[in-house]
């Protein structure tokens, strides 16, 4: 093992490592990883993958990339309060840390969980607790739009900074009531390591110049085709999509089109939401939808110049860390 493989090795988070089971996997801070991105002026792939196969599909991809493995639960549960979140929270990490294990892959490995798509009865502290429990190393928050709000975040926040794990802002009435909230945590001590935009926005430069050491991720593809300016990270959920499109059978893919209409919820929310359905597709599906989303990945890779990025990242996580000693 090298030496800087070694240091970052020895900083992986204590939560996460808990749950590997013995598994020699390179678990990372979505913290730490954006920074190092930063340091080498890349931009990273997230994917979401709601269900195992796509886990498994899109880590063959990181490894035979050599790209670092993010990989994104978006939350089902309309109330976060109810247990089967957690438990589908959890089915998410073991089948994550199954496909790296089982492969095995060597890079950085990060697992993502997004904030719920509405509000919440459970408070958010309560809630991230219990993502950071079952092994994500980056949790988000959604802007809030009262002080009181504000405040409830900062708890949230709090941990997860003084964890050293990867906290986002995702906006759910655009850019600018992200980056307040942003500005408002860090005044507090418990400064986010992103916010995410459109990448499209007019903006951008002026939230880069506010928003300083904070990364700005995005959820938007398109961004690809354009200059990144200065965005650390995509969080794709098209190649799940449309492999998952061309994978699953009619019928489930309009059960899950009718509970999002229905909710008001994404498809890729309402594949998390099913992740049990998605578990149960028949064996040939689960083999196509694996490899539709492996394929779909490299190309992500490709477009984003995230392959062949692993080595360089562990080097620059691992300078960060000496220069803090």
């Amino acid at each position: 093992m090298s030496d800087a493989v070694q240091l970052v090795w020895s900083r992986r988070p204590a939560k996460a490592v808990a749950r590997l089971g013995g598994r020699k996997l390179l678990i990372s801070s979505a913290r730490e990883l954006l920074r190092a991105a930063a340091r080498e002026d890349l931009m990273l792939v997230a994917l979401a993958a709601p269900a195992p196969a796509a886990i498994a599909g899109f880590a063959r991809a990181a490894r035979d990339a050599s790209a670092p493995l993010l990989l994104v639960r978006p939350s089902g549960a309309a109330d976060e309060k109810g247990p089967e979140e957690a438990r589908d929270d959890t089915a998410f990490v073991d089948a994550a840390f199954a496909a790296a294990g089982d492969l095995p892959f060597r890079g950085p490995l990060v697992l993502l969980k997004e904030p719920p798509r509405v509000a919440s009865t459970a408070p958010d502290s309560e809630r991230v607790q219990r993502e950071i429990e079952a092994g994500f190393t980056g949790v988000s928050l959604a802007a809030a739009d009262t002080q009181q709000d504000a405040r409830n975040a900062a708890l949230a926040a709090g941990w997860v900074y003084q964890m050293e794990l990867g906290l986002e802002i995702v906006p759910l009435g655009g850019a600018r009531a992200a980056a307040e909230l942003a500005r408002q945590l860090r005044s507090r001590g418990a400064t986010p390591s992103a916010v995410r935009i459109t990448g499209l926005e007019d903006e951008v430069e002026g939230l880069r110049a506010e928003l300083g050491e904070i990364a700005l991720t995005t959820a938007t593809e398109s961004v690809l085709e354009t200059p990144r300016r200065g965005l650390r990270q995509l969080v794709a959920s098209g190649p799940f999509l449309r492999a998952l499109r061309k994978a699953a059978p009619a019928e489930v893919w309009g059960e899950l089109q009718t509970w999002a209409d229905e909710k008001g919820a994404t498809l890729e929310q309402s594949a998390a939401r099913h992740q049990r359905l998605l578990r149960d597709l028949p064996g040939e599906a689960q083999d196509r939808l694996e490899a539709l989303c492996c394929f779909e990945a490299l190309e992500l890779y490709r477009k984003a110049g995230a392959a062949g990025t692993s080595a360089r990242l562990i080097a620059a996580i691992a300078a960060l860390h000496q220069a803090e000693e």
